[in-house]
């Protein structure tokens, strides 16, 4: 990972073709030996594919060679810590989960800053990427009624993108408040699958999301009116 996406750049720039291309052979390797090693199980499957996007997609909006060096180097890092315990259940790889939907988000408000995406499309675009992910986030329990959160998570963020397509905010701070959506509906319905959610737990989670989205608002850059 560290090789391929690294021989992507030259200085500050990046050749999106090689880098796309780069993605696209650490995503194949990944499924080729992961799927000997646990004997095709999907969900797990789809984790690397998630972050290995997400990391790229990252990679390739940061302009700054020293700063992209850093992450790579984490990044990097992070994957092989992944695919180490891959095929087990522990709160390591939900925090990967969850940095790779931040980082899915952040890359297609990226797009629609930078080209300038047709609304439609764009809330199209979260839609179908939201209920993507929602297969991953239940992943690893069977109740009939987590298809219908599938189909309630997209609409929700689908719509809230929507709203925040028309906030004077750059694409760094739309991304944060539309994960937080997706954080807290996914976090509660999850414990609520397995019967975690407690009280106490949706206060303190709404009080963390609310600090998160005060410190964000308050220091985002905001773009011109006119």
């Amino acid at each position: 990972m560290l090789v391929l996406l690294l021989g992507s750049t030259a200085g500050n720039t990046s050749n999106y073709y090689v880098l796309g291309w780069s993605v696209a052979v650490l995503i194949l390797a990944s499924l080729v030996i992961n799927f000997k090693r646990l004997n095709f199980t999907w969900p797990h499957l789809l984790l690397p594919i998630i972050y290995l996007i997400s990391s790229g997609s990252i990679f390739a909006i940061i302009t700054d060679s020293t700063w992209r060096l850093v992450f790579l180097i984490v990044a990097s890092v992070v994957f092989g810590i992944l695919e180490m315990k891959l095929g087990r259940e522990s709160h390591f790889l939900q925090n990967v989960y969850l940095l790779s939907v931040f980082g899915l988000y952040l890359a297609l408000f990226a797009v629609e800053f930078y080209f300038d995406l047709q609304i439609w499309w764009f809330v199209l675009a979260v839609f179908a990427l939201t209920y993507f992910l929602a297969i991953q986030g239940f992943a690893g329990f069977d109740l009939p009624a987590k298809k219908y959160f599938y189909l309630l998570l997209a609409m929700i963020c689908a719509e809230a993108a929507w709203g925040l397509s028309f906030w004077p905010i750059y694409f760094l701070a739309a991304a944060v408040i539309l994960f937080c959506f997706y954080y807290v509906l996914w976090l509660f319905a999850f414990s609520a699958f397995f019967g975690r959610l407690t009280r106490q737990k949706v206060y303190w989670q709404l009080a963390l999301v609310t600090i998160v989205l005060f410190l964000t608002l308050s220091t985002a850059a905001w773009k011109p009116l006119t």
